[in-house]
């Protein structure tokens, strides 16, 4: 707890420096100018100025005139004379805002002293007022005009303006650069208070920045951006990743399960692929938070700023050889200049299962397993042992008495294991602000995560519900040191608390799938969950590792804790050096990182259910086995039961243990990340050439537990330039060092280019409608050492004295062998993408249709194949050294729409919609050489589906005879059965022989995002709808498994002689023998309505008396509908066992949350 207050303890100490805010306008406007040039245009010469004096300049395109050129000699002259004079003669005024001078049309003459501008006008109705940001600060200088005519004026220094207006009816218009305007009818008011929100699109048009950048003209890269506010809307999501799905273009996120805190180690359930999937290799993007590596599970939403995602050669290239697979770029919020700013946020979140599989009741299933006995009693006649008469079958058909509720049951086991609702919570405080000397922003944060479970008591003092609690710190600090140094300090980390039952099976913590797997394939008519006397359900008819009472095992086997604590510093260091030359500077990071995860909790998985006493005295009815029996004879028969054999025990808490195999490096417990760089700027503007230069050196040593501490060395440069801001190029290079290889192949280099070509800059385009027009195009390389295992390069050996002399087991060898256990190849080396994009950005109406389009390959070559995937013969004697050998080609198109409307009346009207294609295709992985072409793996994408085909149904039995034969099981087909593809015409079905791509991958290739909004009067709307499509899902369900009465709604449909158009095949009951084929295949696609959100924001007149600078109420919502053909909603099959076993249900949210703002 007292590391929580640190930052908390910091930031309200510096935030005492705003107590005595200092005139920084004036301090300001009394900078020095020394310039003297001659024959420039206006904008030449304020980008100088603002160099400088490290201002920036902000104004609409083409406010400035080309012409008249003009000339300047100042020495040591004012800002503010020098601003007065070479704006004055233009009709130009300017007004200052932090960092920022914003210009604007001098189109109406000031007047504040509450005059009309026009003099002759009618002046019936006086009318006064004030104008104020969203911040509550004062806006000098914003034009007010009465709506249709030149009449107007502009606010003092204090924000206050007045006029008249001829009638009630007037509407008056309020504008600024950089904010949107507003409409307002005067009515029968005579004071009208105005708060003005800032338009950050406005803002960004044209920047001239003291350091040189500009935002969006000078970018040749592909990269997209979301911002903070766009995050939130998505719902009370705890992994950051799943806020990402649907925001933007080129991005792909996979959720595999709804588990509280992720999976059993506390590691993501969401992947995420930058434009699809390009190796096998992993495939993950780099994640930088604040310029470091880190994960971004764990990061809470309120800390964010942006999120940028970068996807071509030459915008990841700088990040060196993680950048192959893209990088995601997460900056967090920073401090300003200004008062402290305290926010509150608060969220309730209702979580319920989304979807999961519908299987039959138990009468239902009893009757179709009736039926199914009697088709295929000809070959099995063991089958009539298990038949049920009607008159029992119906004591299973609902409604039910009590006592045969219990005798006879029938168990929705969704409804049993999981509740309508359960509720989750999140909580934020944040400050921000700053002065001159330090700026500063702190944020403390909880997040509980409860789990859907339905509650059962176990009368043992332990509470084994899954729930994931954590506590986020954040403090970012900015201290000014002196006019040409800046420091910043980050200090973050957070405290989660995991907990999952104890797995009956394994013995650690969560990943037995049977605590789920009931929902998907436990029968409804085997046990209670839970008898009325407190006693647990058990299957006795199978053993315990194969089916048992999941609600048993969650409440009555432990509980199982995993706790984690995490601390990252950042100290960087800015050294501005312009008195060697203008625009050089240098800057110093220093990174470390540490986290500690420990585990314990309750042993309690040797204890079974006691005896029910209530059952113990129940007379059961005894199985129908065969004609002439009397089905109301019926014998006592008291259940197998066992007693409690051990109390539970609590386990002591230690660090989870290591597991030093290269392949389980998340497993283990203690990680540690050192990271120092060292960079140089330099950004100079020469008449209308702009150029940029970057070095950058970087070291980082991660080391895990025990283990051997692993190295990477980066040497990265970028140069830019920028002629006019109409003709952009870029050259990226990066040399980078990696352990993974020999000495002759640990550096590489990797260059990357772009060009680009802003046309709406030259003179000669003059269309009206198109505001902006840019073509983009870049190439280059990046490395990727994220295959193999680590010093591949190197055999390593073992030694023993286990060698047998003979078959005898105990007649070993007496002496001391050595081998080569491990082959290295010298030769491993990087894995090498080349990318090419082509990019096109268009803007219509000022912008009122923006449009994105980018086409890209990616050619993926020397992609490391590991030793066990490699198509070597088993005499090669052991196993075989990895090897760059792989190649993979991909393509594919991204296009994104935007729209923004915002109309007189004061509705905003906008709208986001991308689409993505990719697709990629196995060019070499090994393929045995004589492997038939259908079979290997080049020439498909990877992760392809392979499947039996089916074609058909037998539909009698000279079909059957007339059947290819099946490898296994030929004598059990019937008809109903599937007829299976001889696909090699061998004359013999077999699974792997017959075995062809079917499908597509389970990446999908096409994604769709639609985002749509509106707002009106502090009140907003949003949906946000996320789709896929080329995708498939291999979800074999079980029908009959373990020959209990599991049976889904799919069988309803089920073939027979009177149905031979059927969907379903013909299920069996005891005698098995068909191929289903490509039967559970599905087809991926899906449309969900991700997001929505209703929010309002209350008026400024009602948060002044209520003492708040904003109040902010919205209901939103995640997951919220779904339509697709799958029987669940997970995205993957990766978590949670078996695909068929299920995972921790996908939840549905809905969250109800406040903003305030102080």
């Amino acid at each position: 707890m007292r590391v929580l207050l640190i930052p908390l303890a910091i930031v309200v100490a510096f935030s005492n420096f705003t107590l005595a805010r200092e005139p920084a306008v004036q301090d300001l406007l009394n900078k020095k100018v020394t310039l003297k040039i001659e024959n420039r245009s206006v904008a030449e010469v304020l980008s100088l100025i603002g160099k400088q004096v490290d201002i920036t300049f902000t104004y609409r395109t083409k406010l400035l005139p080309e012409q008249p050129a003009v000339s300047v000699n100042y020495r040591n002259d004012k800002l503010a004379d020098v601003l007065n004079q070479l704006l004055t003669p233009i009709s130009i005024k300017y007004r200052i805002i932090g960092k920022q001078i914003v210009l604007t049309p001098n189109e109406v003459e000031s007047n504040s002293s509450a005059t009309d501008v026009t003099p002759d006008a009618k002046a019936d109705i006086p009318i006064t007022g004030s104008i104020v940001d969203d911040k509550g600060e004062k806006l000098p200088g914003v034009t007010v005009l009465i709506k249709g005519t030149q009449r107007g004026t502009t606010t003092d220094t204090e924000g206050k303006f007045s006029l008249s207006v001829p009638t009630r009816e007037t509407t008056l218009v309020f504008s600024y650069v950089g904010f949107l305007s507003q409409e307002i009818t005067v009515g029968n008011r005579t004071k009208i208070d105005v708060v003005l929100k800032g338009d950050d699109k406005t803002l960004d048009e044209v920047v001239v920045v003291g350091f040189g950048t500009q935002k969006k003209e000078s970018v040749v890269g592909s990269i997209v951006q979301t911002t903070n506010e766009e995050l939130k809307r998505v719902g009370n999501v705890t992994d950051l990743k799943q806020a990402l799905t649907g925001n933007l273009p080129g991005l792909t996120t996979i959720t595999a399960s709804g588990e509280p805190g992720g999976t059993a180690n506390g590691e993501s359930a969401t992947s995420i692929f930058i434009r699809g999937r390009n190796t096998w290799n992993g495939g993950q993007p780099l994640i930088m938070v604040d310029g470091v590596e880190r994960n971004m599970e764990n990061i809470d939403v309120n800390e964010v700023a942006t999120v940028s995602v970068l996807k071509d050669a030459s915008a990841t290239a700088v990040f060196g050889v993680k950048g192959a697979n893209g990088v995601i770029l997460i900056t967090t919020k920073r401090g300003s200049e200004s008062k402290p700013q305290l926010a509150v946020s608060y969220n309730a979140t209702a979580l319920s299962v989304s979807r999961l599989p519908d299987k039959l009741d138990s009468f239902e299933a009893i009757m179709l397993r009736n039926e199914m006995i009697e088709r295929e009693g000809p070959i099995s006649p063991v089958s009539w042992g298990d038949y049920v008469p009607y008159e029992v079958a119906l004591r299973y058909r609902r409604p039910q008495s009590d006592i045969n509720s219990i005798l006879y049951p029938n168990v929705d086991w969704k409804k049993a294991m999981f509740k309508d609702v359960s509720w989750s919570q999140k909580a934020n405080l944040n400050v921000t602000g700053g002065t001159k000397f330090v700026k500063y922003f702190g944020s403390l944060a909880y997040l509980n995560e409860s789990d859907m479970f339905k509650k059962y008591e176990n009368n043992k003092n332990y509470d084994p519900s899954y729930s994931f609690n954590r506590f986020n710190f954040r403090s970012n600090l900015d201290f000014r040191v002196t006019g040409t140094t800046n420091l910043k300090v980050n200090l973050a980390g957070f405290f989660s608390q995991k907990n999952t039952n104890y797995s009956y099976a394994s013995g650690t913590s969560g990943t037995n799938p049977l605590a789920w797997a009931a929902a998907y394939r436990f029968p409804p008519d085997a046990i209670l969950p839970q008898y009325p006397d407190g006693s647990w359900g058990q299957n006795y008819a199978l053993p315990p590792e194969q089916l048992q009472n999941p609600v048993a095992l969650i409440y009555n086997t432990g509980v199982w804790e995993r706790r984690e604590v995490a601390l990252n510093t950042d100290f960087t260091i800015e050294q501005k050096l312009d008195f060697l030359t203008k625009g050089l500077s240098v800057t110093g990071l220093l990174f470390y990182d540490n986290s500690l995860q420990t585990v314990g909790g309750i042993t309690d998985q040797n204890n079974v259910r006691p005896e029910s006493n209530l059952l113990g005295k129940i007379v059961y009815p005894d199985r129908y086995t065969g004609e002439g029996q009397d089905p109301s004879q019926y014998t006592e028969t008291t259940p197998v039961t066992a007693a409690n054999a051990f109390d539970w025990v609590a386990s002591p808490w230690t660090i989870n243990p290591e597991e030093v195999s290269s392949t389980f490096v998340g497993y283990l417990p203690i990680r540690r990340r050192l990271m120092y760089q060292l960079q140089s700027n330099y950004t100079r503007s020469f008449d209308k050439h702009n150029v940029g230069a970057m070095g950058l050196f970087k070291r980082e040593q991660f080391a895990q537990g025990s283990m051997f501490p692993s190295y990477r060395e980066d040497w990265v440069f970028r140069t830019t330039y920028d002629y006019d801001s109409r003709y952009l190029f870029e050259f990226n290079g990066a040399y980078n060092g990696s352990e993974k290889f020999g000495p002759g192949y640990r550096f590489d280099f990797f260059p990357s280019y772009a060009f680009g070509w802003n046309v709406s800059n030259e003179k000669f385009f003059k269309i009206p409608a198109i505001n902006h027009l840019k073509f983009r195009y870049s190439a280059g390389t990046v490395g990727d050492d994220a295959g193999g295992s680590r010093w591949a390069y190197q055999s390593q050996y073992a030694y023993g004295n286990s060698s047998l002399l003979n078959a005898n087991p105990n007649e070993k060898s007496p002496y001391l062998w050595y081998k080569e256990s491990i082959v290295g190849n010298p030769d491993i080396h990087w894995e090498k993408a080349r990318k090419h994009n082509y990019g096109a950005e268009i803007g219509l109406f000022n912008d009122l249709i923006q449009m994105n389009f980018d086409y890209f390959t990616e050619n993926r070559t020397d992609i490391i194949i590991t030793g066990a995937s490699r198509a070597i013969p088993p005499y090669f004697g052991a196993t075989p050294p990895s090897a760059n050998l792989g190649q993979v080609k991909s393509k594919g198109y991204e296009l994104e729409l935007k729209l923004n409307k915002r109309f007189p009346s004061g509705i905003n009207l906008w709208g986001n919609f991308a689409f993505t294609h990719t697709q990629n295709t196995v060019l070499n992985r090994d393929d045995p050489a004589l492997q038939a072409a259908y079979q290997k793996q080049a020439g498909f994408q990877i992760g392809q589906t392979r499947s039996l085909i089916n074609t058909g149904f037998y539909n009698n039995w000279d079909e059957v005879y007339a059947s290819v034969p099946q490898q296994t099981n030929d004598l059990s087909k019937l008809p109903g059965y599937y007829n299976t593809l001889d696909y090699n015409g061998d004359g013999v079905i077999t699974s792997n022989d017959d075995a062809v791509p079917f499908g597509h991958s389970d990446v999908p290739q096409n994604n769709y995002n639609a985002t749509i909004g509106a707002s009106y009067k502090g009140f907003s709307v949003m949906l946000q709808f996320f789709a896929v499509n080329n995708v498939s899902r291999n979800i074999p369900l079980d029908n009959f498994y373990l020959y209990q009465n599991v049976l889904f709604s799919h069988v309803r449909d089920h073939w027979s002689k009177d149905n031979q158009d059927a969907t379903s095949f013909l299920p069996r009951w005891k005698s098995q023998g068909q191929f289903i084929g490509n039967y559970f295949i599905y087809d991926g696609s899906f449309v969900r309505l991700r997001a929505a959100e209703v929010a309002y924001t209350l008026p400024k007149t009602v948060t002044n008396r209520l003492g708040v600078s904003s109040l902010r109420l919205f209901v939103n919502g995640n997951n919220l509908l779904f339509w697709s053909k799958l029987p669940d909603d997970r995205e993957s099959a990766a978590s949670g066992g078996a695909a068929n076993a299920g995972a921790y249900p996908t939840p549905r949210r809905i969250n109800f949350g406040i903003d305030l703002t102080f």
